[in-house]
């Protein structure tokens, strides 16, 4: 039993890195002011690094786990990843045409009095081939749909893994509303479909079987005000639903479905053709998964 619940902890953490493990691919909070406003013509360079720390797991009460496996629990992890956007002239529908690509390193350290575990590499990259932008005087939208192919390294007998070893499809719709005033309010909608990894260990038997992720739905969200050009302050958040469960085997895993919210202060400052996004969000309502706070630095650049 202290076997299956340690591997089944090492598959179920790593979804809050959403890099590496079973499920969860997006970086729940990743985007916030102006994320639905596309900007004009032309190619666009984002560095993201994303900072995570947590020091407590939830059940699915939304308690904290502090005896076995779990006791003295600790998730630290780092993402650098490069987001490249190209905004074409092209008009489709009346919306511009853009397509982007990120490309994603992490690394993860999963500690407790059980274990320890430490990975870094390149994690499962990100392309969307078709995005549409519309824009008018205050209402700025965007569609498209993710696509997180298995790129990362992946080993079915190992418990930490930087790449997945299967695929998501994630439509997204992004909106923004920015006044002349200096106000703005972003809402980033996301439905997460995966595929099945052929390529798993039950923890529960120890053989080889397969594992679908459940279907996630969740959002991110910014409001923000902007006193003078050079900067924009508010807050920033998101919230994170699974709404399916995890099948092994074709077999629902029950009342292990993820959920989380987090909330947080952003700052935006501009100079020229760069910008910089610093921000901080504490999470809180969690179940079945960690529960702590991140930290993003977001360096932004237009060619």
């Amino acid at each position: 039993m202290k076997r299956f619940l340690i591997l089944l902890f090492c598959i179920i953490i790593l979804k809050t890195t959403a890099f590496a493990g079973g499920g969860d691919h997006y970086p729940n909070g990743a985007e916030d002011f102006l994320v639905g406003a596309v900007p004009p013509p032309g190619f666009y360079a984002i560095d993201y690094n994303y900072f995570y720390f947590a020091d407590e797991y939830k059940d699915n009460s939304g308690n904290t786990i502090n005896s076995g496996p779990l006791d003295d629990f600790s998730l630290r992890v780092y993402g650098n990843i490069l987001r490249l956007i190209y905004v074409s002239k092209i008009k489709i529908l009346g919306a511009s045409y853009a397509t982007h690509l990120f490309i994603p390193w992490v690394e993860v350290n999963a500690n407790s009095k059980a274990f320890h575990v430490h990975k870094r590499g390149l994690a499962d990259i990100i392309v969307d081939p078709f995005i549409l932008a519309w824009h008018s005087k205050y209402l700025h939208a965007a569609l498209g749909i993710d696509i997180y192919v298995p790129t990362g390294e992946y080993d079915k007998h190992r418990p930490v893994n930087i790449g997945k070893n299967f695929w998501t499809f994630e439509p997204v719709f992004a909106l923004t509303f920015l006044h002349p005033s200096g106000f703005s309010a972003s809402l980033k909608l996301m439905y997460d479909i995966n595929t099945t990894n052929n390529d798993y260990i039950d923890p529960r038997t120890g053989k080889e079987t397969s594992l679908k992720p459940g279907q996630e739905f969740h959002f991110d969200c910014a409001i923000g005000y902007s006193p003078v050009k050079w900067m924009r302050v508010g807050l920033s958040g998101y919230a994170y639903f699974q709404t399916t469960d995890d099948e092994i085997d074709g077999k629902d895993v029950e009342n292990q479905r993820g959920r989380a919210y987090a909330l947080g202060p952003t700052v935006m400052l501009n100079y020229k053709r760069l910008s910089l996004i610093a921000k901080s969000q504490f999470e809180f309502g969690v179940k079945n998964r960690p529960q702590g706070n991140n930290v993003w630095i977001k360096l932004i650049y237009a060619f």
